[in-house]
């Protein structure tokens, strides 16, 4: 009887074992599961939020006149050039980025240095792509290969399209050189303001730390998309024209800013400060959230939603006529998402199916 005890033990252990692994096999694969679609009908579009899990979420949808097509992201890092940024910053700035691109199910991107700015730059004006293209600067200056004191590529870039979002020191008030040249940036434009966007003063060019604490004109924008940023130190004034605000001001600047390049058809996002340490796990997020956003200088909000969901689907319906352009855009999570989808429309949104 003791053996046949042992044997009906055994059994229970491997009965046992064989269901815990495949508990363990199921929750491990997909613990939690994340999506959303988006339907057309007619006019109507029907957009999908579903989640096995309760979870905080946001929802935009804009119109826009301006360009707000997806566009392929070159991150410029260059070690041989002369920044503002620590080496070592930038690449853990960068490898943050990298891995909420996977969040987003984002891979159209390049890293790129000071000669392949020169040619991506080049390229995309002779291609007549330049408004295909979208360019973060996280250094503070911009290389003397695209940049100088004379009118430059990056203005030419600006000018067919490009779009820049920018971090650290003022823009465009100083310029790298190659280390072996230069060790520090050299300023060319006490006035950057004046030549980026055709106002004297419109960018702020304070080094003392300065925290702006009233809301800007758009904030509630950035506030549903949970970005929280309020350095102005070289924020843009509130007098230029043609803008988007969604951070917090102070003496009337900004501490971000989307803006029309005034001699052509560009965007410049400014986030005008420095990023502290502190603010290192999601300073780059900030920045993202503004990227897979679509936001443009001219977005006008249709729907802006920043709540709890309890698990299962979650629909909402909005309205957009075959005469316009919007995005939306699905973000779950708070300060970091954990699933994020842009959706541009007009694109390929599937009709709805009666059958």
């Amino acid at each position: 009887m003791a053996v046949r005890h042992r044997e009906c033990f055994a059994i229970a252990v491997i009965m046992v074992a064989v269901l815990l692994i495949g508990e363990v096999l199921v929750y491990a694969s997909d613990p939690y599961s994340s999506e959303s679609t988006l339907e057309k009908d007619g006019d109507t579009y029907t957009l999908t939020i579903s989640t096995n899990y309760s979870t905080e979420y946001t929802v935009l949808v804009t119109l826009t006149d301006a360009n707000a097509e997806p566009r392929h992201l070159y991150i410029y890092r260059d070690f041989d050039y002369a920044s503002f940024i620590e080496d070592s910053y930038l690449d853990y700035w960068i490898e943050k980025m990298e891995a909420e691109f996977e969040v987003y199910g984002f891979d159209d991107y390049t890293i790129i240095d000071a000669e392949g700015l020169r040619e991506m730059m080049g390229g995309s004006l002779y291609n007549e792509t330049a408004s295909e293209t979208a360019l973060l600067m996280l250094t503070g200056v911009l290389p003397d290969t695209v940049y100088g004191a004379d009118e430059s590529l990056f203005e030419a870039w600006l000018a067919a399209g490009g779009f820049v979002y920018w971090s650290g020191e003022p823009m465009g008030m100083y310029v790298g050189h190659h280390r072996s040249v230069m060790a520090y940036p050299e300023m060319v434009e006490s006035d950057p303001g004046y030549r980026l966007f055709g106002i004297s003063g419109a960018i702020r060019t304070d080094h003392y730390r300065d925290l702006a604490g009233n809301p800007s004109e758009d904030r509630a924008v950035g506030e549903a998309l949970n970005i929280f940023y309020d350095s102005c130190n070289f924020g843009v004034s509130s007098a230029v024209p043609d803008s988007l605000f969604i951070g917090n001001e102070k003496d009337g600047y900004n501490s971000i800013s989307i803006s029309k390049y005034y001699a052509g058809d560009g965007q410049i996002c400014i986030f005008g400060g420095y990023f502290p340490p502190s603010d290192i796990q999601t300073a780059h997020s900030n920045i993202l959230k503004t990227f897979f956003s679509g936001l443009c200088y001219d977005s006008e909000v249709v729907v802006l939603e920043n709540s709890i969901k309890d698990a299962g689907d979650q629909t909402i319906a909005f309205n957009i006529y075959d005469d316009q352009k919007a995005v939306v855009f699905v973000m779950y999570g708070s300060l970091l998402g954990t699933y994020g989808h842009t959706y541009h429309v007009p694109d390929k949104v599937p009709e709805k199916d009666y059958s």
